[in-house]
């Protein structure tokens, strides 16, 4: 979807992504930016940020800098921090202002590196992509540097790729996801990123299956399926959670089990990120016999997409397919509800399905539940 938003909020942007991806795992990450984009990072995209030690810093980018440039400073600064408190990495992230001004985040990152002999990394983030690529694009980076080759393959034994706040909050999720692959006797190696270490990413390349919770994911699963030859499935464990056990034990076993779903009369439009919303299509379709289509607001991987789906290009064409009198059921982040026309509300059933991408902190109190009693009755209620 483009950037260009009426009603809508921005979406999540890449360096959010990037920031979500690193922050549990005991780097320090410097936003290169005039404090809004950190700011934005922090105080609206970031769950864990409050009552967190997480080492998250802003450059503090001023008008002069950019005009003159002043890399010198912000290097120094960066290895005076790091140098007091020691942490595991630097991560330098960029924002639309060094884009603009055509900053080398790559360089700097290095001097940072030679100065103080910590492991240093430039992304080049710009603020004008999705936060699904910041998530990839920091993944990549750390796993150049830490993950080391192949190993051993452990039998049974998965990642779960593409967790993080922006998709899925901070309920501990990555430890009930983990928990209902363990109840079924497979292992989990590490999940990326949310209570996952430095030390657990260096031990998944042993791993025998990638499990993608997400399409940023995929993107991960991609990578390490051409680097360490570990295959993959997309599939994000909802309700009772029996679906992606299944889908994981027939992928343990060789079988691809993906479905795709090609028909006409769907009634019910799912309007979110990729693999969440194909999997509540997936499970409200085996279990209780509903068609959906999905509208993917963000980026999306075309072999996931079934011959209805609709790549959303920007809020316009969102407020046209809400609107399109084809669909009685809508669900999405609340605050699309907004683009439906006041003559429609009466004849289509809104499903709140709060997202941080979309709407930050402004549902943080709301967010369905993957798992459990709760998320059954709610996925029951898609009709």
């Amino acid at each position: 979807m483009s950037k260009l938003c009426i009603t809508l909020p921005p979406f999540a942007p890449d360096y959010s992504g990037a920031a979500s991806a690193l922050f549990e795992l005991g780097g320090m990450i410097v936003i290169h930016d005039a404090s809004g984009c950190t700011g934005n990072y922090t105080g609206f995209d970031e769950p864990r940020w409050f009552g967190s030690s997480s080492a998250v810093y802003c450059s503090g980018l001023r008008h002069m800098d950019a005009v003159l440039g002043n890399d010198e400073k912000f290097i120094s600064a960066a290895v005076e921090a790091a140098e007091s408190i020691k942490p595991a990495f630097v991560a330098v992230l960029g924002s639309p202002v060094p884009t603009v001004i055509g900053t080398d985040l790559k360089g700097m990152a290095s001097e940072i590196e030679a100065a103080s002999g910590i492991p240093s990394f430039g992304l080049d983030t710009k603020g004008l992509a999705y936060y699904g690529k910041g998530i990839y694009d920091a993944t990549a980076a750390v796993m150049k540097r830490f993950a080391g080759e192949k190993t051993d393959t452990v039998e049974r034994s998965v990642n779960i790729l593409g967790m993080t706040p922006l998709d899925f909050y901070t309920k501990g999720w990555e430890k009930k996801f983990a928990g209902l692959f363990e109840e079924n006797g497979i292992t989990v190696t590490a999940c990326f990123s949310m209570g996952m270490t430095l030390e657990d990413m260096k031990k998944s390349p042993s791993a025998q299956l990638n499990i993608a919770v997400s399409q940023a994911g995929v993107q991960i699963a991609e990578y390490m399926e051409k680097k360490y030859g570990i295959p993959y499935i997309a599939v994000t464990p909802l309700g009772d959670g029996s679906i992606a056990v299944e889908k994981a034990e027939l992928a343990l076993k060789g079988i691809d089990d993906r479905c795709e779903y090609n028909y006409d009369d769907a009634q019910v439009l799912i309007a979110g990120e990729q693999i969440i919303s194909d999997s509540v299509r997936e499970y409200i379709y085996k279990k209780y016999g509903v068609k959906a289509d999905t509208a993917v607001l963000f980026d999306c991987t075309a072999k996931y997409m079934s011959q209805n789906d609709i790549e959303i290009k920007n809020e316009l064409h969102l407020r046209k397919v809400l609107n399109s009198g084809k669909y009685k059921t809508v669900v999405g982040d609340p605050m699309i509800k907004a683009l439906i026309k006041k003559e429609n509300t009466e004849k289509i059933k809104f499903i709140p399905f709060p997202h941080v991408a979309v709407s930050s902190k402004v549902h943080w109190d709301e967010y369905i539940d993957f798992l459990g009693e709760n998320s059954i009755r709610w996925l029951e209620n898609i009709r």
